[in-house]
């Protein structure tokens, strides 16, 4: 089988607690989920060069998971790149992205290299390259246009991302199909409305999960642990996973 490789760019969340850098990761060198502000500065750690990144993949629009992508724009610009990306989103990600990125980096939309934007429409798949992803409805914050957790399909591999939720129904179905589920989980025990925590909310998604597959907890606060659960790891940052 083969295998599947996440290197983690951050495990935290928009508070950073502890230091944490906000949470994403790259799945086998080439694409991007999320893109927090220290992108390009955890990237570098990692020795991924961003213009090998064939895509970014975003959950919603939320500062730590968003803006990041102006800096990657920058880098795309100006450090060379040639081949075409691929920014898949929520519903006015292009436009959102685009408004940022040339208010405060004029001119960073130049000739030199493609952007093919692709908007998430929840239920339909997106495949760029041997990654195929398809959005998925979460719950997490009225005030923005959309929140997607993601079903991921690459090389006979299947990982599904919650991005930013609460326990809802669809956190269900990810759990229950997903081989590999990466999960927000923002805090040890507090009732957050808009976030899961690993006392109430983890064991239930951890229960609705098949036995051997493996659950990765990221957007975490420091207190955040394995609790005990079968199968259940803690992302770090700057770590990588080869499962």
């Amino acid at each position: 089988m083969p295998a599947l490789d996440l290197a983690f760019i951050g495990s935290g969340n928009a508070f950073m607690p502890g230091g944490l850098c906000c949470n994403g990761f790259v799945v086998n060198e080439r694409y991007l989920f999320e893109a927090p502000p220290q992108a390009l500065m955890s990237l570098a750690k990692l020795k991924i060069d961003p213009n090998e990144l064939d895509a970014v993949v975003l959950s919603h629009h939320h500062g730590d998971h968003f803006l990041g992508l102006p800096f990657l724009l920058l880098h795309w610009r100006w450090k060379g790149r040639t081949r075409p990306v691929t920014i898949v989103g929520p519903k006015n990600t292009r436009e959102l992205a685009s408004r940022i990125a040339e208010d405060v980096f004029p001119g960073v939309f130049g000739e030199g290299f493609a952007i093919n934007w692709v908007e998430a429409t929840p239920g339909k798949c997106v495949r760029v390259g041997d990654l195929t992803v398809e959005g998925v409805l979460v719950q997490h914050d009225d005030l923005l246009a959309e929140t997607l957790g993601y079903k991921s399909w690459i090389n006979g591999r299947n990982f599904g991302y919650t991005g930013d939720t609460i326990l809802c129904d669809a956190v269900m179905d990810l759990a229950r199909t997903s081989e590999l589920l990466i999960s927000e989980c923002a805090s040890r025990d507090l009732k957050v409305p808009v976030h899961m925590n690993l006392v109430d909310d983890i064991p239930i998604v951890r229960e609705a999960m098949a036995p051997d597959s493996q659950l990765l907890l990221t957007h975490i606060s420091p207190d955040v642990t394995a609790n005990g659960l079968p199968n259940t790891f803690v992302a770090e940052d700057f770590k990588r996973y080869r499962l």
